[in-house]
């Protein structure tokens, strides 16, 4: 082993500590299940879920579906903040708008979003 990597280990040491602790299956399993939920590791999950009752934090963590929509939610809000971006762009440069197209491509974006909040109630 490396001087550097002896220094490394010996500074890891001194800031962290290991922590392990057995568990049954049964509640091994229950763990594992809600960590696969949140796309983390059993140990990263459980980490989480002591460090936030050690501080008394109740940030909760978002599942994959849950980031997944945010995600959705986010790409369908750039689309209608874009186009009423090139509509102002347009504006203040003095071209003509086809308020026709306008109006079709936010109503496009209306019935995106609805879709989207109605699949997800």
């Amino acid at each position: 082993m490396s001087k550097y990597q002896q220094e490394y280990k010996k500074l890891y040491h001194e800031k962290n500590k290991i922590i392990t602790f057995p568990l049954t299956n049964i509640f091994y399993e229950e763990l594992r299940k809600k960590s696969l939920s949140y796309d983390l590791s059993v140990n990263s999950y459980a980490k989480h879920i002591i460090t936030n009752f050690l501080n008394k934090n109740d940030k909760p963590l978002l599942t994959i579906e849950e980031k997944e929509y945010i995600e959705q939610y986010i790409l369908i809000s750039r689309g209608i903040a874009n186009n009423l971006n090139q509509l102002t762009h347009k504006t203040h440069i003095g071209k003509v708008v086809d308020i026709d197209i306008l109006i079709s491509s936010l109503k496009h974006y209306e019935d995106e979003f609805k879709k989207f909040v109605t699949k997800k109630s």
